[in-house]
């Protein structure tokens, strides 16, 4: 693996943990957060001229989908996800932010399942989603570094 890479998978965990803190305390997270990230992460990637512009819109494209299904499903998937999504697909390209994203909802079920099976919640109780997506990431780096 690339140490470019490595570094922003792990300043990308680091984004998505602070975060998860806010997102778990408020079940938002700030407006301005994600912007700033993604566009530091391909300011960056442009100076290095690792990657093309190209790769960088395209890894808006999982984070735009989610965007998109939270302005259809208002109330079940929220917008800062979806542009915490697409900040993080500047960093990481479309392919790793489609598989943390596909990740991140595993482990969300997962844990809803549980929750639900253990009558803690209710199905129409809000959840914070943005601790999933830290995880998936948190494996991925994991993976990428050894395996």
């Amino acid at each position: 693996m690339e140490i470019i890479m490595l570094v922003f998978l792990i300043m990308t965990v680091i984004f998505l943990c602070v975060l998860s803190i806010y997102d778990i305390k408020t079940l938002t997270i700030p407006w301005w957060a994600a912007p700033a990230f993604g566009a530091a992460a391909a300011i960056v990637h442009f100076l290095m001229a690792d990657v093309t512009a190209l790769w960088i819109l395209a890894g808006l494209i999982p984070g735009g989908v989610l965007l998109i299904l939270s302005f259809i499903f208002r109330s079940c998937v929220g917008s800062g996800d979806g542009l915490a999504s697409a900040a993080c697909g500047c960093a990481l390209g479309i392919g790793r932010e489609t598989a943390a994203l596909c990740a991140a909802f595993v482990f969300c079920a997962i844990f809803c399942t549980i929750l639900l099976i253990m009558r803690r919640v209710k199905r129409s109780d809000s959840l914070a989603f943005m601790p999933f997506l830290a995880a998936a990431h948190m494996v991925m780096l994991t993976a990428e570094v050894f395996l």
